[in-house]
């Protein structure tokens, strides 16, 4: 039976009184009133109890949830904080790759001109050389005919005059 029950039936049985002329006096059912408020009594230590049952559950239940929050919080931080050293990484290799790319270039760029000035040095020597081999071929002809050899132009071959006829 439920608290407010009786109370409404309480109610109803002082409304249902009659009332004392001249007074504000009613006259009820002892009988029943007594009787409602014997029913109190028994439901109103089980209505108590139940209300605490119902508070305690409250406040295990908020507690449950607090704690489960405090651990999704731990866990969201933990995870916040993961990502964040993860990017750091990334960008730290990011950062370090960019740096190898742009020293492999300059090393590459280096060693090509080195190989060029190398390539330049070894093509002006054997030119010398060759400029010497040519004076030395030129004198040649000149003491073997008496006369000065042409020059040449660049590619162009030495021809051979024909031989006097005697």
């Amino acid at each position: 039976m439920d608290i407010l029950y009786l109370v409404d039936r309480l109610e109803a049985v002082v409304h249902a009184g009659q009332r004392m002329p001249f007074t504000n006096k009613i006259m009820v059912d002892e009988r029943e009133c007594l009787d409602i408020v014997d029913q109190m009594r028994i439901v109103v230590p089980e209505e108590i109890k139940q209300a605490r049952r119902v508070s305690q559950d409250r406040d295990r239940i908020t507690s449950q949830a607090r704690e489960a929050a405090e651990r999704i919080t731990v866990r969201a931080q933990q995870r916040a904080e993961e990502i964040i050293a993860e990017r750091g990484l990334l960008q730290t290799a990011q950062d370090q790759s960019a740096e190898l790319l742009h020293q492999a270039e300059t090393h590459s760029r280096d060693i090509r001109e080195g190989a060029d000035d190398y390539a330049l040095q070894v093509l002006q020597a054997l030119d010398q050389h060759l400029e010497s081999i040519l004076d030395e071929v030129r004198h040649g002809m000149e003491a073997i005919s008496g006369r000065p050899a042409p020059l040449l132009e660049e590619g162009e071959e030495p021809v051979a005059e024909p031989e006097p006829v005697s």
